[in-house]
């Protein structure tokens, strides 16, 4: 999905793009109870606007109107409210699914993005004035030279891995379990947030009074839980959830991922920029991985931006230099909280829950932090990137 988002905003340029996928998007299934969700922030919102991909998609999502942030077994609770924040909704979900198809439908109609899939990439050649790529259809090769390379493969990034960047890699010796889960009581639009010397538990609306569940907990728990019956596991889910939402009556089937902290603190080497999971990846519990990525294209947009008013080279050392300093500091600061989230609040000390149980306490009284926090998990850090903005 992000390097389709950053060929529909590079080609608003009047750049010719080429897109290998190893896959063909598939958008003719039918929905299921499993289908997994994304949470889209307001800058994100207006990202997907201005690409012309939320009006494909914006009668298929659920708006997030209330958050509910507690801390297990303590006092203290945060609420947000759509009403006390005066906007429209504080967030939104949609299926994965249902953005890549969008997404894959608005580049095939774009005819400045060339789209090869399947294709299987091999290895890259980096050249004064230029990248040469090779990659196979089948049992053909070829291979094409272009000004600049995306890189948007993955958590596990061959070429990442090729271009030798510095990966650090941080384990919360976590694994979270996704699923879908309805519950006896209707959401009424509210996500839920529960912290825990664990690890943090999110349950968030969707259609049909179904619920995202993802659940937290250390490694040497997780196969037990995924190896439970139905029953079992909602039975596991509810006491580590609680009542808020009644009883769960129905759970869909199980995934699990192992919890990393992946920060590449270069991003940008031989005419190549990383984007999505292959610069940086995190907890979905915070729910920053896709959106974090979408500010990231956003501000590469800006970037090129510039360097072509400039007739310049946009895969010059300079330009990818200007697009490292620009992302710098919107990813350290929400994968630092992303950190947190993860560290702090797995520490299972007495003091440290009272802390938590002030804190959440402390906030929730004062409207002012209460609308900072929720500008700053809106995605607005510092400049705004035109594609982050409103159209007027």
């Amino acid at each position: 999905m992000v390097g389709m988002a950053a060929a529909l905003s590079l080609s608003q340029l009047n750049l010719s793009i080429v897109l290998l996928e190893s896959r063909v998007v598939q958008g003719d299934s039918h929905p299921s109870y499993d289908d997994r969700t994304l949470v889209v922030n307001q800058a994100s919102v207006c990202f997907w606007k201005n690409l012309g991909i939320w009006q494909r998609i914006e009668q298929n999502i659920t708006p997030i109107n209330k958050v509910h942030v507690s801390n297990k077994g303590h006092f203290g609770s945060v609420n947000f409210d759509k009403d006390e924040l005066n906007v429209a909704a504080l967030a939104y979900i949609v299926e994965a699914k249902i953005l890549g198809f969008a997404l894959k439908l608005t580049c095939e109609e774009n005819e400045l993005i060339k789209i090869i899939a399947p294709a299987s990439f091999k290895q890259m050649q980096y050249k004064k004035d230029s990248v040469e790529v090779t990659y196979s259809v089948g049992e053909n090769i070829h291979t094409i030279s272009s000004k600049l390379m995306l890189a948007a493969d993955g958590i596990q990034s061959g070429i990442r891995k090729q271009l030798e960047l510095e990966t650090r890699i941080k384990s919360y010796q976590r694994t979270a379990i996704i699923c879908n889960i309805t519950p006896e009581y209707k959401h009424n639009n509210c996500a839920f947030e529960r912290l825990t010397d664990k690890g943090p538990t999110a349950l968030l609306p969707f259609v049909s009074n179904r619920c995202g569940f993802v659940w937290s907990m250390e490694n040497t728990q997780a196969q037990a839980i995924l190896d439970l019956s139905d029953e079992d596991f909602l039975h596991k889910a509810q006491q580590q959830f609680g009542y808020r939402l009644g009883k769960f009556i129905k759970a869909g089937k199980r995934s699990s991922y192992p919890l990393y902290l992946v920060t590449v603190p270069q991003q940008v080497k031989n005419r190549v920029i990383l984007i999505g999971n292959a610069a940086h990846g995190m907890s979905p519990v915070s729910a920053q991985g896709l959106n974090l990525a979408v500010r990231d294209v956003a501000r590469l947009f800006d970037v090129i931006k510039e360097i072509t008013h400039k007739s310049q080279d946009i895969g010059a050392e300079e330009t990818l230099n200007a697009y490292q300093n620009a992302i710098n500091t919107d990813q350290q600061q929400t994968m630092r909280y992303t950190d947190d989230l993860m560290s702090w609040f797995k520490i299972d000390e007495p003091i440290v829950a009272a802390l938590r149980s002030i804190g959440l306490f402390t906030l929730n009284q004062s409207k002012y932090l209460k609308q900072e926090l929720f500008h700053r998990a809106s995605g607005y850090r510092g400049e705004i990137p035109q594609l982050l903005r409103k159209k007027a």
